[in-house]
């Protein structure tokens, strides 16, 4: 291969695509590039971004398509472009080394490497000038300094062991009063107006506030409950959610989820399925159930490939501008509108408010609309009727603009999380059409991605080329131990106990036994990394310790169980000082802490018995349904022309049970 020209056109990532026509000789992470800079002794510049991203643009437009800036890169460096959603173990790795040395980080990640890939300097943005100089810096350096370049290296491999260093602890006994603690802290961080947490800029964190709502049931916090609620309202009313398409952006630069930055991934649509499933099967608003039908629609219209599987993003920007296709100014809407936009600049804040940049307005509410009604003397019945007709009215004007790009690439670990969101979807609002997309997107990985020993993480045009992650395997388990759940079909349960103990075989460490993110049959290039922390995707060992803790209490496999209380041990030490980093964990501690069940449902309506029963939000429990005795937990349970509800707890059983108003008051 031609190593001194731009070699990207024939990647697989649409990031990678987007930078196939700069001056820069980018070439895409393999081996063969690695030994060609060892070979050429020269230092490798390492960009790392992803499709949505803005200032990744941004930077590509300042300096990656400017012949003067691609010279001295082309001169002095090998340049490797890395799409972080196909190769998010790279992209940790370097993302640990620009926050040790700047205590913070984000992308577009720029990382300066030995020829063999082990960092010695990194950092974000840069703008022109700056980056120029930095370039000049870096080459002399390594060329002019080997020992300070060797003492850079040192220095940070040393940092990213003792940050990857987890030891294994001593079994403990997990307290109530520990997590409590642990509440009581996480509660002085809420924002009791906006909802979330109270900082900027505002993640929504549905991991975190799932955890919250679970604890909040459980132990009947009303505080916890409320929180949940206030945030689970703020974010439906905010910019952050789509107000005409639906679907919600990645998150908001401000404390009121008004402005948000306007990419919108699958993986939080997918979790925010999850969370307002659940919050619908408590508080029955109907506005919960309008978010969930709108943005599931709007994953059917946008985001649903031809396979049956979800595409990964759609981008902030469209004509050189982030939010375009998401704002109007107050003209545009009076002219499509008329007559009724003195009601929907009411509804929809078209005010100062509302106003963004330009005069341009984000939509977004502040009521709900039985306080509107109210106000505005209108009924419910006509308001839904107008919302309706704006909507449509609105959505037509905008599909005559030009769209966002979209990001068409297949991962398996988003896609898993889209299906677990469709999966309590259909639990909540019963709609078969979900369950069905989450099926057929199953069905994909198993026929596409799954070969029987390698899951693979990305498909593009027919192509699978990367081998999976942690996160990949783990979240593909969680979706089949779901799918299982939700329609007891065996196989699924069958599949994600193959997949388990292949995780087994590929990333278990005996030492610490935790999980390492790569497969053994990579080779690591500074050292072994364990994903811990829980971020805006749950950690790919706590998923996997709550896949160990649910398939060990349907499969009566204490092993599992074991195993996920040791991971638990592992990390206990620091949840209390940080829960939203360990949200998931904590899921985990409540399964260990507090009462957890066995529903076991035998007889031939088992489905239709669970179906009815999980249209209720019950988080510490496991679902068996079965027309036979063909698991542990369902065997000498069978009465002949009966289906029979059996609610146990820590292996024994109370007396069967045979309605489900039964089994709904004793739980």
């Amino acid at each position: 291969m031609n190593y001194k020209q731009n070699n990207l056109k024939t990647a697989t990532s649409p990031y990678l695509q987007q930078h196939k026509n700069n001056p820069v000789w980018w070439q895409s992470w393999s081996d063969e590039v690695i030994e060609y800079a060892k070979q050429e002794n020269k230092p490798l510049l390492i960009s790392i971004g992803y499709s949505a991203c803005h200032w990744c643009h941004v930077m590509e437009k300042q300096s990656f398509e400017v012949d003067e800036v691609a010279e001295i890169m082309n001169n002095y460096f090998v340049c490797i472009k890395i799409d972080r959603e196909e190769r998010p173990d790279l992209d940790a790795l370097y993302m640990n080394v620009v926050q040790l040395i700047h205590q913070s980080g984000g992308w577009p990640l720029n990382v300066f490497a030995l020829p063999d890939g082990k960092p010695f300097y990194g950092g974000t943005y840069f703008p022109k000038e700056q980056w120029i100089e930095l370039l000049d810096n870096i080459q002399q350096m390594y060329h002019n300094n080997q020992a300070k370049t060797m003492e850079y290296v040192d220095s940070i491999a040393n940092g990213l062991n003792e940050m990857e260093k987890i030891e294994l602890k001593n079994d403990s006994d997990f307290s109530k009063n520990k997590i409590e603690d642990t509440f009581s802290f996480w509660q002085q961080q809420f924002d009791d107006e906006w909802g979330g947490f109270n900082r900027a800029p505002k993640f929504m964190l549905p991991n975190a506030w799932q955890t919250i709502l679970r604890y909040g049931l459980q132990t009947k916090d009303e505080n916890c409950l409320i929180q949940t609620k206030i945030t689970l309202d703020r974010m439906a009313f905010g910019g952050i959610y789509d107000q005409i398409k639906g679907g919600f952006s990645r998150y908001s630069v401000d404390a009121y989820w008004k402005v948000p930055h306007f990419e919108k991934m699958l993986y939080d649509n997918g979790q925010l399925l999850s969370l307002y499933a659940n919050g619908y099967k408590i508080y029955r608003e109907q506005e919960y159930k309008n978010i969930i039908d709108e943005t599931v629609n709007w994953l059917k219209d946008e985001m649903l490939s031809p396979e049956n599987a979800f595409y990964a993003a759609i981008d902030a920007d469209s004509e050189g501008e982030e939010g375009k296709y998401y704002v109007w100014t107050s003209d545009e809407l009076e002219n499509i509108l008329k007559e009724e936009y003195n009601l929907f600049s009411k509804y929809y804040n078209v005010n100062a408010f509302g106003e963004w940049e330009d005069s341009k307005n984000i939509l977004m509410r502040l009521t709900d609309d039985e306080d509107f009604c109210k106000t505005n003397n209108i009924s419910i019945e006509s308001l839904s009727s107008k919302i309706k007709q704006w909507k449509q009215e609105l959505n037509n004007a905008r599909n005559q603009r030009i769209k966002p790009h979209r990001d068409e690439k297949i991962l398996t670990c988003w896609n898993s999380i889209t299906i677990i969101g469709l999966c309590d979807a259909y639990q909540a609002v019963e709609n078969s059409t979900y369950l069905d997309l989450a099926e057929n997107c199953m069905n994909f990985i198993l026929e596409n991605q799954w070969n029987g020993e390698i899951l693979f993480r990305n498909y593009k045009d027919g192509q699978t080329t990367i081998p999976g992650f942690l996160d990949d395997y783990a979240l593909t388990v969680e979706a089949l131990i779901k799918l299982y759940e939700t329609t007891t079909k065996i196989n699924y349960l069958e599949t994600a106990q193959i997949i388990t103990e292949e995780i087994f075989n590929q990333f278990y460490n005996y030492k610490n036994k935790m999980f390492a993110y790569k497969s053994h049959y990579d080779t690591p290039l500074v050292n072994e990394t364990f994903e811990i922390y829980d971020n805006v995707i749950s950690s790919s060992n706590s998923i996997m310790a709550n896949n160990l803790f649910r398939l060990g209490k349907i499969l009566n496999n204490d092993d599992y169980i074991k195993q996920a209380r040791q991971m638990l041990i592992n990390i206990d030490d620091k949840i209390e000082n940080h829960p939203s980093g360990f949200a998931n964990w904590i899921n985990l501690y409540l399964n260990f802490t507090f009462s957890f069940k066995e529903i076991v449902v035998v007889g031939n309506e088992n489905k239709d018995y669970i179906k009815k029963i999980q249209n209720n939000y019950i988080p510490n429990a496991i679902f068996i349904g079965s027309k036979k005795e063909d698991l542990e937990l369902t065997k000498n349970r069978l009465i002949e022309s009966k289906t029979s509800i059996y609610i146990c707890e820590n292996n024994t059983c109370k007396l069967p049970l045979y309605t489900i108003e039964d089994a709904l008051k004793t739980l």
